[in-house]
């Protein structure tokens, strides 16, 4: 994972107004918390942030966060927890960060993406995806950009669950049950 960094300043947490006049003036509030970590809070610039969003990683992206406590640098590794947009624009106007242990395991929701095509549809059949992303559990440094599981193989009525898609390097999947991941429908009469 490519080191990223986000710039901010520490501010004091503040009331409704407070918020209106920091997004006036071009940045938004946040709230840093997590590991070993009491709760802070900061200003970002919102471009800065969409610019870290934006990366092969999106949301799962681990970066370093560093914050000017009136000249002290407080710097810690953080992933992005929840980010609210306003719903007519889509810009952020507020973000929340987890500050994360290297060493301690994340869960994190990553794409799926079927790749190939399925024998069964060059027959007539019809692949339907029943799920887009996944549930994994891995270190912070071995989160995954995508799983990609191929379909090539699979027949007309074939269908395949959570359990025979193969797991990225270092990496859990988290599911209560065997989920449907892909099927092919058969041709119709």
């Amino acid at each position: 994972m490519a080191n990223v960094e986000l710039k901010g300043v520490v501010r004091k947490a503040g009331k409704k107004g407070d918020s209106r006049k920091l997004r006036a003036a071009g940045s938004i509030p946040a709230v840093v918390y997590g590991h070993n970590v009491d709760s802070i809070a900061a200003s970002v610039n919102p471009a800065d942030l969409a610019k870290v969003l934006s990366t092969e990683f999106g949301p799962n992206i681990v970066f370093d966060l560093v914050l000017d406590d009136n000249g002290k640098e407080v710097r810690h590794a953080v992933m992005v927890k929840c980010v609210q947009r306003n719903p007519l624009s889509r810009r952020i106007i507020h973000a929340d960060f987890y500050a994360i242990d290297p060493a301690a395991k994340v869960s994190v929701r990553v794409p799926l993406r079927l790749d190939g095509r399925a024998a069964g549809v060059a027959l007539g059949g019809k692949l339907r995806c029943a799920a887009r992303d996944v549930v994994v559990s891995c270190l912070p440094k071995d989160i995954p950009t995508e799983v990609v599981f191929d379909v090539t193989p699979m027949g007309i009525k074939d269908r395949v669950q959570i359990s025979a898609v193969p797991r990225p390097n270092g990496c859990e999947f988290v599911y209560g049950d065997d989920f449907l991941v892909a099927e092919i429908y058969p041709p119709r009469s």
